[in-house]
């Protein structure tokens, strides 16, 4: 999340707003006319959130929702995520002698919108630093549920900020606070419901003129219909992107650096949607990606229905998508979110090339526009025969629905050819169940492929000893019976795009993979933590794509108070205090409103 960047240098946002609701000049606002500033189904504020952040993240207040949250991982990584909770409680209220329960809770709305602007002071390139980017071009929209319990303790913490320029500006007064290193803290209440703060009075300026000339982005084609499309009731955080500019954000700051030739299919515009929703199982995103304007546009048809099916229940890593050849069309245009793949259709289309002589786009692509799934298999084991000796065995299962099964034989047999000839494996066909298999054998036996037809014009390829056993002609058992898919792809739309699947908690157990990437063992991500994800894909239109993600989590001990606050150099913390703020042991009574 973005608050986990903040840093003290524009010190105390949080705390400038909680101050800002009653100062100097009283709520001044101007109302008549203008939409009420907590929209229906938009962020708190949203409507004074200029036109051109490059991300808007709003952030719930409702204390059981973070305490659900808590409730997943390790005792390692549970503790971490502890920490990191109670370093934004210090940087945003502790460090300024404020106390959420006290001072916030009885009158801040229910969520928090934090956006990130391109900077625009003299002499600055927009977004060449990442890290100064999200500590400092950062304007906050707090929402006020109770102007008389603002007033009654937070009346006198502001003065009027002097030496700015115009103040009252555009009819609004700008009022400043002192953080803890000595740098001023700005803020102006727009009206009795919603005030902004920003560590930049340009920025704030920024929010103001967006307020009155209706130029925020709620104005951005395509955005409150997509935060529409999204869940809101239940939402831990909703976040909206500038997919162009968050992705030369990063860039600008990567190291190594990103090829341009990458950064390129990345610049369509592009904007993203999301809800991020915590349930009983785990944390599931919802979102949106839409394309605002140009020639580009989305195939609209949803065929990936059948692969789950076919796919055994002990695949590990499954990616399948409706249409192979609209896939790679869309890949090579930079229209899907897959342009940040590492490898790129160029590399892979040489690397077909050079070892098997074939063209993607004339040997492959023109029977390749059916639904099509990769997935790693849990290797089969070995026969009692062969356990001793048996080297590690790869599981590899490709399968395409194709549309021409004459063109398809013939890319078959030529790589038969190419096999026998120029790698000298035997090619052999063998019957099984009714299924006729090519199978390829490399010198030694060290390695078996095979390939073959499945029913409805399914062609299938496997890489590993025993893995066509798994398919044919059809799995014992389907991943789509798997729990595992079941809890992370079910509440994903039918029929859609394609799935991206990976089971965590089976791969931890697996120890003869050659494919399976390596896992992380360390941090908040740590696969200990994590057990399976799912992602799938819809297609809502000609230039909007839905994306379901669901991680679902170990779950740890019953989460306890947060690290209490750090000291004062100097001082000792006191005894028998420890800290809650914000996340109170909200118990079984914040539970019973999970899924």
């Amino acid at each position: 999340m973005v608050l986990q960047r903040f840093k003290a240098k524009p010190p105390l946002v949080l705390a400038m707003g909680a101050a800002l609701v009653f100062g100097a000049g009283g709520l001044t606002f101007w109302a008549v006319g203008r939409r009420n500033s907590l929209m229906q189904g938009l962020p708190a504020g949203a409507n004074a959130i200029p036109g051109n952040a490059v991300l808007v993240a709003s952030l719930s207040t409702e204390e059981s929702r973070w305490w659900r949250l808590r409730q997943f991982g390790t005792p390692e990584t549970q503790g971490q995520f502890d920490q990191v909770l109670a370093d934004w409680r210090d940087r945003l209220l502790t460090e300024a002698g404020l106390d959420f329960d006290t001072d916030l809770k009885p009158w801040v709305g229910s969520e928090i919108t934090f956006a990130v602007l391109p900077d625009r002071q003299p002499g600055a390139s927009p977004l060449t630093d990442l890290a100064t980017t999200l500590t400092s071009n950062v304007v906050v929209a707090l929402p006020i549920d109770n102007v008389g319990q603002a007033q009654q303790g937070l009346g006198n913490r502001l003065v009027q900020a002097e030496g700015i320029g115009e103040n009252p500006y555009r009819g609004i007064t700008i009022q400043q606070i002192e953080g803890s290193q000595g740098t001023p803290i700005y803020g102006a209440v727009l009206t009795p419901e919603l005030a902004l703060v920003s560590p930049q009075v340009a920025l704030l300026q920024q929010a103001i003129d967006a307020f009155r000339d209706n130029r925020s982005v709620v104005e951005r084609p395509g955005f409150a219909k997509a935060f529409g499309q999204v869940e809101r009731s239940r939402a831990l955080a909703r976040l909206y992107v500038d997919v162009p500019s968050a992705v030369q954000a990063v860039a600008n700051t990567a190291d190594p650096p990103i090829a341009a030739s990458r950064l390129e299919t990345l610049r369509t515009p592009r904007s993203l949607v999301a809800a991020v929703i915590v349930g009983n199982q785990g944390v599931a995103l919802q979102a949106v990606s839409w394309m605002d304007q140009g020639p580009l546009v989305f195939n609209t048809s949803n065929r990936a229905n059948q692969m789950p099916q076919r796919l055994p229940a002990s695949t590990l890593i499954m990616l399948s998508t409706g249409n192979f050849q609209q896939f790679w069309e869309d890949f090579k245009a930079g229209k899907q979110l897959s342009a940040a793949f590492p490898l790129q259709p160029e590399e892979i289309s040489l690397g077909i090339q050079s070892s098997t002589g074939l063209v993607m786009e004339e040997d492959l692509l023109p029977w390749m526009d059916g639904e099509m799934a990769l997935g790693i298999v849990d290797p089969p084991t070995p026969r009692r025969s062969e356990a001793e000796s048996a080297l590690p065995n790869p599981a590899l299962v490709m399968m395409a629905k194709v549309s021409n099964r004459e063109a398809a034989t013939a890319t078959l047999s030529r790589l038969d050819a190419v096999m026998a000839d120029r790698y000298r494996y035997r090619v052999e066909t063998v019957e099984q169940d009714g299924v006729s298999i090519t199978q390829w054998v490399s010198p030694f036996d060290a390695l078996t492929m095979a390939h073959g037809w499945l029913e409805g014009d399914v062609v299938f390829f496997t890489l590993g000893q025993g893995v066509a056993d798994l398919i044919v002609p059809r799995p014992n058992r389907a991943l789509a019976t798997a729990s595992a898919f079941q809890s992370t792809t079910g509440r994903a739309p039918r029929p859609n795009n394609g799935h991206f699947f990976m089971n965590f908690k089976a791969m931890a157990e697996v120890g003869n993979s050659l494919l399976l990437p390596p896992m992380p063992t360390e941090g908040l991500i740590g696969a200990a933590a994590l057990e399976a994800i799912g992602v799938t894909a819809t297609v809502l239109g000609d230039r909007q794509v839905r994306y379901d993600m669901t991680t679902t989590l170990r779950r740890g001990n019953r989460p306890g108070p947060l690290p209490a606050p750090a000291a004062p150099e100097g001082e000792s913390p006191p005894e028998g205090e420890p800290s809650s703020e914000g996340t109170p042991d909200a118990g079984p009574e914040a539970e019973s409103g999970a899924e």
